[in-house]
């Protein structure tokens, strides 16, 4: 029978897990941050309930490892019984220890898959309106493709929930690896994916889609997170309506100081663009005489922006220049002409030799690890940076 529901897909709760590529001291940040991954879960909770879904799929990375501590199990479980219509649970990757699960059982409306392929059918009692496949990962690597046993029924809605990998570069990925000719092959109608984070429907018709994580939880997982509600009519996927579910939302934003003067103009354009206590990672571009005001006092600019636009920086790169010419200045022949023509040659060299120049003193020579392990690119950066902060200087000391 080809009937009519609606469910919410969701993935990747990484429940408990800590954020990466910040440090607060703030105390108020700091159990933002901590909390956000529940509070994202809490809005799965909030969302099912107020829209009246039928179901509730989980696609793997429920918890974070070792940090599904007897609290943090605890919470999902409340957080279940609280969604109180079915809830479909396939493992993944981080999900492997569960530790706690014989002690702190889920409620009876939730369904974990086990390591080998099952079919449910729902509802579980009266006529079959949709069929749903799943399976658990066992350990923390799976090799071999777990779309094996997933074949739709051409009379129901065939789901298939699973954790994987989907055409992947490598050849020995080690997260379920599966191809997407697979997948349309198999006559699921809707693949319920986890795994990568970013959110993409990567196919319609049948549909196969990552829902990505419902909490950023670095400047690399940037922008709104959270899952999906799917309406399904007369056994066809008819609407996919995203919902956000995560609490701090990381941002990139990028301003360009070229014909400003006031620094000002430039904190109202970041502040524009982003929202409050959200975390900013920014990128300025451009030329202008406000690059020596960065530079020289670049953790000024990262207060007043922040005392401006209520967000947390969390990065600030200067792709900036000053507006003077830096080949026509370093004929003058001084010592800032010697600093700007070697910095130029560094911009040039060898990962090596830029290290070599780096670690050139006892201080740096300790840290030199660090530095082999950045890539030529990132090393060149660092050079032109530190040539443009040393011309800064000394023009400033001139003044």
């Amino acid at each position: 029978m080809m009937g009519s529901f609606r469910f919410i897909h969701c993935a990747d709760l990484h429940l408990g897990s800590r954020f990466v590529g910040i440090s607060s001291d703030n105390e108020n940040i700091g159990k933002r941050m901590r909390e956000s991954t529940f509070k994202a879960l809490d809005r799965i909770v909030l969302t099912a309930k107020k829209n009246d879904v039928d179901f509730v799929i989980f696609s793997g990375d429920i918890f974070d490892d070792e940090n599904e501590t007897p609290l943090t199990r605890s919470r999902f479980a409340d957080a279940l019984s609280k969604i109180k219509v079915k809830c479909f649970i396939a493992y993944g990757n981080h999900d492997r220890s569960r530790k706690w699960e014989d002690s702190i059982p889920l409620p009876d409306n939730a369904h974990v898959f086990s390591d080998k392929t099952e079919r449910i059918s729902f509802p579980d009692e009266g006529e079959e309106i949709a069929e749903i496949f799943g399976i658990s990962y066992s350990k923390k690597h799976s090799e071999k493709d777990l779309t094996e046993g997933m074949k739709g029924n051409d009379d129901t809605f065939s789901i298939g929930v699973l954790h994987c990998d989907l055409d992947s570069v490598s050849e020995d990925s080690r997260y379920a690896p599966c191809k997407l000719s697979t997948l349309l092959g198999t006559g699921i109608d809707y693949w319920a994916l986890g795994h990568i984070h970013k959110r993409q429907v990567v196919n319609e018709y049948p549909h196969v889609v990552y829902p990505g994580n419902t909490q950023g939880r670095n400047p690399k997982e940037s922008g709104e997170k959270g899952a999906y509600i799917v309406t399904v009519t007369r056994g066809r996927v008819t609407d996919m309506e995203f919902f956000r579910t995560g609490d701090v939302v990381w941002r990139d934003v990028e301003s360009d100081i070229t014909g400003r003067k006031d620094v000002r103009d430039v904190v109202n354009d970041i502040q524009s663009n982003t929202e409050k206590n959200s975390f900013v990672r920014i990128t300025l571009t451009g030329h202008g005489d406000l690059d020596r005001m960065l530079r020289l006092d670049a953790p000024g600019f990262t207060e007043l922006l922040e005392k401006r636009s209520g967000c947390t920086v969390t990065g600030l790169k200067l792709n900036t220049l000053p507006d003077i010419d830096l080949e026509e200045r370093k004929e003058a022949g001084d010592f800032t002409s010697a600093v700007i023509d070697f910095g130029k040659k560094l911009e040039t060299s060898r990962k090596e030799d830029i290290i070599d120049v780096i670690c050139s003193t006892t201080t740096s020579a300790a840290i030199r690890p660090m530095f082999e392990s950045m890539d030529t690119d990132e090393l060149r950066s660092i050079a032109r940076d530190s040539m443009l902060f040393l011309m800064e200087r000394m023009m400033e000391a001139r003044k």
